[in-house]
C-alpha cells in the first residue's frame, strides 16, 4: 500500500509473520497539516483501514523529525527503542546519588523531573500500542506446542517488564523524597554527635578535676614526708610547718625545693627539701649507694655498708645512723641521685682572677688544684658532690694561696667537708670573705666554722644566706663568734631557721662588738626585737631587716 498525498516519500510495507496480521498501522508525518488537509487524509485512511485514530505528536518528537527529515522507518524504530532503553537509566543515577547523598539530591531531583516530562507521553503511547497488540495475540487458541503460544508467552513477559518499568518510574519521586529524609536524618545525627562530643569533653574535664581532688586527699605512701625541723615561710609561695608534721610532696623541681602541701593545715607551696625526710626514701637512697660507686658518704661508713658479710638489717641500721648523725647527708645523697640520673657533666671556667667549678668531678677538682695560682683570688664552688668538695678543700695548696674570697653554693657540706673547710680557714691567712649559701650548711657545720673563726684575724665577711638547717641551735655559736672575733665587719643571717630568741641573743652581743657594721636579719623578727630589746636604739643603725 502506498500513499502519495503530500508526503515527500512513500511508506514502505511492513513485513509481518505469516501467523500475524497487522491490525494497527501507524503513520508518522514530518509536518503538521492544516485542518482541511488533515480531514482529507483521515477520510482516505478510514476507507482503507476501517478504523483510524489520531495521536497528537510530541513536541520533542516533532523537533527531532524536523531535524532529520529523511530518516527511514527502520531508523525511526531504532530511535524509539533507544529512547525506551534510555528510560531505564534513572535507576543507576539514583544508585550513584545514594552514595553521595550530600551533593546529589538536587541533581537527581532536576534529572527526574526533566526525564519524566520527556518520556512520559512516549512510554504511554508505546506501551498502549504494544499491550493492545499483545492482548490480541493472547486471544488466540492456547497451544503450548504452537508458535502462537510461544509468542504469547514472550509477549506476556514483555508486558510484565513494561509494567515494572512504569512502576519504577513512578517510584523515583518517592525515592527522591527518601533521599531527602536520609540527608535530614544525617544532619540531625551529626548535630547529636556534636552535642555528645561537647558533653563527653566536659565530663572528661570534670572527672580529671575529681581525680586531682582524690589524689590530693589521698596521698600515696611514697609522697608522704615528715618534717625534721620547724620551718617558717620566708616568701608568699612557701608554707610553714612544725617538726613531726606530715607533708605531701607532689612535685620535685630540684633536689632542694619541692612543691607540696601540709596534711595538717592543707596549705600548699614550696618546701625546702632539707627539712623533710621519708623512711621509704631513705631505703631507696640505701639501694642507690649500694649500686653506684661514688656517693656522698664517709669512706669508712660506706665500706661497712657495702661489706658483704653484713646482713641487710645491719646495713640499713648503719645507714640510718649515718644520716641521723649528719643532717646534710640526705641532701647530699639526693643531689648525687639527681646528677647521676641526669648524667650531669661538670664544668670549670677560668678567669683572670678567679675560677668557677659547677658540678665538678673529683678529677676536675684535682686539675684545678694543679693549675690554680696566686692570681686566682676567688674560688666559686657550686652544685658539688661530697667527694668533689673533699678533693678540692683537702688540698694543702689552698692553705698558702693568696685567696681573698671563697664561695660555696648548693653544695651540702657533710661532716668530712666541714672538717677540711675548718682546716683551710685556720691555716690560710688571706681569706677575707666566706660565702656558704643555699642549702649548704647545718647547725653542726656552723658550730665548727664559728669555732675555727674564733681567733681568725683576716675574715671580714661571713654570709650564711638561705640555709634552712641553721636553727636555734646555732644561736649560741654565732653569739660567741661576735664576742671573740675582732675582724668581722659583716654578718648575713637571712633566710635561716633561727628563732626570734636566737636573734635577740645575737643583738645583745652586738652591743659588745663594735666592729660589726652590718648585720642582716629576716624581717619577720623585726617587730618583736624592737619591742623587746631595750637597747635596740643603740644598735639600730647597724641592723638591716630584709
Amino acid at each position: 500500500m502506498s500513499i502519495d498525498l503530500c508526503l515527500k516519500e512513500k511508506f514502505d510495507a511492513v513485513n509481518t509473520s505469516p501467523s500475524l496480521k497487522c491490525e494497527t498501522a501507524t503513520y508518522v508525518f514530518d509536518w503538521r497539516p492544516d485542518e482541511k488537509k488533515l480531514k482529507d487524509i483521515t477520510d482516505i485512511l478510514s476507507k482503507t483501514s476501517g478504523k483510524f485514530e489520531i495521536q497528537e505528536p510530541l513536541e520533542e518528537e516533532v523537533e527531532e523529525i524536523k531535524e532529520q527529515p529523511h530518516d527511514t522507518k527502520e531508523e525511526r524504530v531504532a530511535r524509539l527503542e533507544e529512547k525506551e532503553t534510555e528510560g531505564a537509566t534513572p535507576q543507576s543515577v539514583i544508585n550513584q546519588g545514594i552514595l553521595s547523598t550530600d551533593t546529589s539530591v538536587t541533581i537527581i531531583n532536576k534529572q527526574l523531573i526533566k526525564e519524566i516530562k520527556t518520556n512520559k507521553q512516549l512510554e504511554e503511547t508505546l506501551t498502549k500500542m504494544r499491550v493492545k497488540e499483545i492482548q490480541q495475540l493472547l486471544s488466540l487458541p492456547r497451544n503450548t506446542s504452537s508458535e502462537s503460544y510461544r509468542i504469547k508467552r514472550g509477549m506476556r513477559m514483555e508486558i510484565e517488564q513494561l509494567q515494572l518499568l512504569l512502576t519504577n518510574k513512578t517510584g523515583l519521586l518517592d525515592q527522591n523524597e527518601s533521599l531527602i529524609d536520609i540527608k535530614r536524618e544525617i544532619a540531625e545525627l551529626q548535630e547529636q554527635i556534636s552535642v555528645m562530643s561537647v558533653h563527653i569533653l566536659n565530663k572528661r574535664e570534670e572527672n580529671e578535676k575529681y581525680r586531682n581532688i582524690i589524689k590530693m586527699n589521698k596521698p600515696t605512701a611514697e609522697s608522704v614526708f615528715i618534717a625534721r625541723y620547724d620551718y617558717h615561710s620566708m616568701e608568699s609561695d612557701e608554707i610553714s610547718f612544725s617538726e613531726g608534721e606530715q607533708l605531701e610532696i607532689y612535685e620535685k623541681e630540684s633536689s632542694f625545693w619541692w612543691k607540696g602541701r601540709s596534711l595538717v593545715s592543707g596549705d600548699k607551696g614550696y618546701i625546702p627539701s632539707s627539712c623533710v625526710y621519708s623512711m621509704l626514701e631513705s631505703l631507696q637512697l640505701l639501694e642507690f649507694i649500694l649500686s653506684v660507686e661514688e656517693v656522698s658518704l664517709p669512706i669508712l661508713h660506706l665500706q661497712k655498708i657495702r661489706n658483704d658479710s653484713s646482713s641487710n638489717d645491719e646495713k640499713a641500721f648503719l645507714f640510718l645512723e649515718t644520716i641521723n648523725d649528719d643532717p646534710v647527708m640526705i641532701s647530699a645523697l639526693r643531689q648525687d641521685v639527681e646528677q647521676h640520673d641526669k648524667g650531669v657533666t661538670g664544668s670549670v671556667k677560668w678567669g683572670s682572677d678567679r675560677v668557677s667549678l659547677n658540678s665538678p668531678s673529683p678529677v676536675q677538682c684535682n686539675e684545678v688544684i694543679s693549675n690554680i695560682n696566686n692570681n686566682h683570688e676567688v674560688i666559686r664552688h657550686e652544685n658539688s658532690s661530697t667527694n668533689s668538695t673533699v678533693s678540692l678543700l683537702s688540698s694543702t695548696k689552698l692553705h698558702t694561696l693568696n685567696l681573698r674570697r671563697l664561695e660555696i653554693y648548693y653544695t651540702p657540706l657533710t661532716n668530712d667537708c666541714i672538717q677540711y673547710l675548718c682546716i683551710l680557714l685556720t691555716n690560710n691567712k688571706t681569706i677575707q670573705e666566706l660565702e656558704i649559701n643555699a642549702f649548704s650548711i647545718s647547725d653542726r657545720g656552723v658550730t665548727n666554722v664559728c669555732q675555727a673563726l674564733k681567733h681568725n684575724s683576716t675574715l671580714t665577711s661571713l654570709d650564711l644566706y638561705c640555709n634552712p638547717l641553721i636553727t636555734s641551735t646555732s644561736g649560741q655559736a654565732l653569739s660567741h663568734l661576735l664576742l671573740n672575733n675582732s675582724s668581722l665587719v659583716e654578718l648575713y643571717l637571712r633566710r635561716t631557721s633561727l628563732s626570734t630568741e636566737s636573734i635577740l641573743l645575737i643583738l645583745q652581743f652586738l652591743m659588745d662588738n663594735k666592729n660589726i657594721r652590718r648585720l642582716r636579719l629576716d624581717y619577720r623578727h623585726k617587730e618583736t626585737c624592737i619591742n623587746t630589746y631595750p637597747n635596740y636604739h643603740l644598735i639600730q643603725d647597724r641592723v638591716y631587716w630584709w
